[in-house]
């Protein structure tokens, strides 16, 4: 189970975190062109940021083209409906390029990235971007690690402090924009604040209405690609289940070799490999798709090359480890007990596989969390909120991406709407540059609309 929006990683029935945030964000250009604008940033605009109640600056840098980046904290409420629980520090990524220009906040959904890189919607609206890290996520985290307050709720109430708050400095458009995980957040933020912004541009984030009913990603992944790719996925993922001992032994040396563990997580070895083994069918399509299909191992593929297969279109194993998965604890509770999580039937392993829990959210969390309940009813709040009360929303998803089997829909009812899907598009690769032409023209007026900016800009 990657986990969603940061690279998806250990759990592809979990997220796609970071590949996609690789993908989905680039490097601040600095062209001669940009030289220009220079003139109307502030060189430093740390003295109005340092009267905005509870905000601290950490880190300001100078950066090309003009811009400035500030690294700061924002006090937080632990609980914003019982203030007696306190506050936390909440870690937030400001680049700065005009006071006059857009804003867009960033949901990372994850850990906050301290880069330079910006979203496709702030590189389109040539805009300011806030970066926000999620509560429960490196050191925005309650020292109380109360988990009741790990909600969707909780967490738009944060986005809300900091937009308000930053609205002092800020008074233009704002958009909120996200991928995966973050892109969930940046729906469940419209829904109890849909005021806050103008508009709100979600990539490749799922949406599990009906957590008791994953047949749409057993349909996505009998039709996902081209046949013969889809094929040789099936029959690798047979080969690696029947040479599961030996890749169990080279699994533990590795481990071993790296000072890491599958115990805590999966008790077993062979469960580990069980897991993996479908894990390896979804993080094929979520990360690499038909493009890599040249890189299928043969029937009479070695031990050596299903190996090589493994870690490959797992993108490493290490983000399966009960040391990693320890550090995105945050994203397991979420999952297993508001967000849902797939956990698709992989119809074509059954003769082979031994463990029908393995493929289970509940099992990456400490066994002090497992037990506690799922609210059922919280996503379809959140689609149904969609479907009566949206506006200005929209959705970006890959053709090939698992993750988009069970996504956000646009109703008759929700106004100034969209739904894309990017033919061919992965997780980490879906943005509105490669949708067809007219698609993407759609896409970037309403983006501009949103914005309060013309065609002519």
């Amino acid at each position: 189970m990657t986990h969603i929006g940061t690279r998806i990683r250990p759990i592809s029935m979990v997220v796609g975190l970071l590949l996609a945030v690789v993908q989905f964000a680039v490097a601040v250009p600095a062209p001669a062109a940009e030289a220009a604008a220079t003139a109307r940033v502030p060189s430093d605009i740390a003295p109005l940021l340092a009267k905005v109640p509870g905000l601290t600056v950490r880190q300001q840098r100078p950066l090309d083209g003009g811009r400035r980046q500030y690294l700061m904290d924002f006090r937080q409420w632990v609980d914003h409906r019982d203030h007696r629980k306190g506050t936390f520090q909440q870690r937030l990524n400001l680049i700065h390029r005009s006071l006059s220009a857009p804003t867009v906040l960033y949901s990372t959904g994850y850990e906050l990235d301290e880069s330079q890189a910006l979203s496709e919607p702030t590189r389109l609206l040539d805009g300011n971007e806030l970066k926000i890290e999620h509560r429960f996520f490196g050191p925005s985290t309650p020292r109380s690690r109360d988990w009741s307050t790990l909600t969707i709720r909780q967490s738009a109430n944060d986005y809300h402090a900091v937009v308000s708050a930053l609205k002092r400095v800020y008074q233009g458009s704002w958009i909120s924009t996200g991928m995966s995980k973050g892109g969930m957040a940046s729906v469940y933020y419209r829904r109890f604040h849909p005021r806050d912004v103008a508009g709100t541009v979600a990539y490749v984030a799922p949406n599990d209405v009906d957590d008791a009913d994953d047949s749409a990603y057993d349909r996505f992944l009998a039709t996902v690609g081209k046949p013969t790719c889809r094929a040789g996925v099936e029959r690798v993922s047979r080969q690696l289940l029947q040479h599961r001992a030996e890749l169990g032994a080279r699994l533990d040396a590795w481990a071993h070799s790296q000072g890491l563990t599958f115990s805590r997580t999966f008790r077993t070895t062979d469960r580990a490999v069980e897991y993996l083994t479908m894990e390896s069918v979804f993080s094929f399509w979520m990360l690499w798709g038909d493009r890599q299909c040249g890189l299928v191992p043969a029937p009479s593929a070695s031990v050596d090359t299903l190996w090589g297969w493994l870690n490959f279109s797992l993108d490493g194993l290490d983000g399966y480890t009960d040391q990693r998965i320890s550090a995105h604890v945050g994203y397991y509770y979420q999952a297993a007990t508001q967000l849902g999580s797939p956990s698709p039937a992989f119809s074509w392993l059954t003769d082979l596989r031994r463990y029908p829990d393995v493929y289970r959210i509940r099992n990456f969390l400490p066994p002090g969390l497992r037990g506690r309940p799922f609210d059922s009813g919280a996503m379809r709040d959140i689609q149904n909120w969609i479907d009566r009360h949206g506006e200005r929303l929209m959705f970006v998803y890959g053709q090939e991406d698992p993750w988009g089997a069970e996504r956000f829909t646009v109703g008759t009812c929700t106004r100034d709407s969209a739904e894309f899907t990017v033919p061919g598009a992965t997780h980490g690769t879906a943005s509105l540059a490669a949708l067809p032409a007219p698609a993407s023209s759609r896409a970037k007026a309403m983006l501009d609309r949103w914005a309060g900016r013309t065609a002519s800009h």
